[in-house]
């Protein structure tokens, strides 16, 4: 494609490519997300994906917007039904990082989280996206407690303390469920 193509081709193509790499992350984790491996994976080249994004960080942004809008999609599987007490609610969400379906998502938000953590842009800007999504969809599944506003980010860190542990050492969570369950709805 050349630079004078249709504006709409260029949109078309962009996010044809956005869509093409949120797919290629969600089978093999963000990986070291260079432009040339990529672009191979991709069959296309670095250049053409700068002609489309303008940056590398443009192409992270977009690609993990996709996959946020793909997860948003799938967790609308898991948002029907009664609100739930806490304990019974981070059951069902541990359930859900089991679903083979939802786990490509836990273990990308894990290494967006990972790469946060060190500092590399654009992923804390993401990140903080994402946290608040998270925190939105929890707070819409919970049993309404205005006393406890900071339930929501108390249980996304319990559920991602138990996905980190699980990622690292698969069956080390096993029993964690139950116990949560019990512990989080005596309160």
């Amino acid at each position: 494609m050349t630079d004078d193509a249709a504006p709409g081709d260029k949109a078309s193509r962009r996010a044809t490519l956005a869509g093409q790499a949120a797919e290629l992350i969600l089978q093999n984790g963000l990986g070291n997300m260079g432009l040339r491996g990529l672009a191979r994976q991709l069959q296309t080249s670095d250049r053409m994906l700068l002609y489309y994004f303008g940056t590398k960080e443009a192409l992270v942004i977009e690609t993990l917007a996709r996959v946020g809008e793909k997860f948003r999609s799938l967790l609308g599987r898991y948002s029907d039904g009664p609100r739930l007490p806490p304990g019974r609610f981070v059951a069902q969400v541990l359930a859900m990082g089991r679903d083979p379906a939802v786990a490509p998502y836990m273990r990308v938000w894990t290494e967006l989280i990972a790469r946060t953590a060190a500092g590399e842009a654009p992923y804390g800007t993401i990140a903080q996206k994402a946290v608040s999504d998270w925190l939105t969809w929890i707070e819409s599944r919970l049993v309404p407690d205005p006393a406890h506003p900071e339930r929501p980010a108390a249980l996304l860190s319990i559920i991602e303390g138990v996905t980190f542990l699980e990622i690292a050492s698969p069956g080390a969570t096993r029993q964690v469920e139950q116990y949560l369950t019990q512990a989080l709805d005596a309160q």
